[in-house]
């Protein structure tokens, strides 16, 4: 909730970074974030995740954008990938950065760095919600007047939308 409260009062300063520009918070594993593994909890991750989605957001200047257009972001898919953990007291930092978007979705990266070191990989697909419906990346643009051309997406996202597209005509079926 503070977070948010900060975010809040700090979404009108001029903004320190770019959209495409990785923004980085740093953090430490404290002992109420461990499992009974003795590590970082998996839940834990994703409330870190939104905490520094939120800092990117404030520090583009997209937050103020997105509440002045009355837009909101909402998490469609997210996929994890947990390389190394995280011990209690070990210090990380989470690099927040938009990769591009396509005709519906916004594509997030998010890693979880120590001592240099990759130990969480996150991979993220955001749609904005206008009036109670989504709309497009394009829309979104026009509506916060931001009117940026979206880079090639990698193609590891391209693999991890082709992955989606299976699993959604699975479900179906």
């Amino acid at each position: 909730m503070l977070d948010m409260i900060s975010a809040a009062l700090r979404r009108k300063r001029p903004p320190t970074h770019g959209l495409f520009d990785t923004v980085s918070m740093d953090f430490r594993v404290r002992l109420f974030d461990i499992d009974l593994n003795m590590h970082l909890n998996n839940a834990k991750y994703l409330k870190f995740m939104d905490r520094c989605r939120l800092e990117h957001a404030v520090s583009t200047g997209l937050l103020d954008k997105l509440i002045h257009a009355r837009c909101s972001a909402v998490v469609a898919n997210t996929e994890v990938s947990y390389v190394r953990e995280l011990r209690p007291y070990q210090h990380f930092s989470v690099e927040t950065r938009v990769l591009g978007w396509d005709d519906k979705y916004v594509y997030y990266d998010q890693r979880f760095m120590s001592q240099k070191r990759l130990h969480t990989h996150a991979l993220l697909r955001i749609v904005h919600m206008y009036g109670g419906k989504s709309i497009s990346p394009q829309a979104v643009q026009e509506i916060t007047g931001l009117n940026m051309q979206s880079p090639v997406l990698p193609e590891y996202v391209d693999q991890w939308r082709k992955l989606l597209l299976t699993k959604k005509r699975y479900t179906e079926s």
